[in-house]
């Protein structure tokens, strides 16, 4: 049953996560994300610029 429990979790989390991600490549709103050209976003991310959140 904890099995279970668990899966149904980490199912749950892949899921939200991949909803709240843009499929896309370009949008540099967090320092993680990918830009166009496929290179990390980094420092040219918006919630590492003033006023970015």
């Amino acid at each position: 049953m904890k099995t279970c429990l668990l899966t149904l979790a980490v199912l749950c989390s892949l899921t939200l996560s991949t909803v709240s991600v843009p499929a896309y490549a370009g949008n540099c709103d967090h320092s993680w994300q990918t830009a166009a050209d496929g290179s990390r976003c980094g420092g040219r991310a918006a919630d590492q610029r003033p006023g970015g959140e």
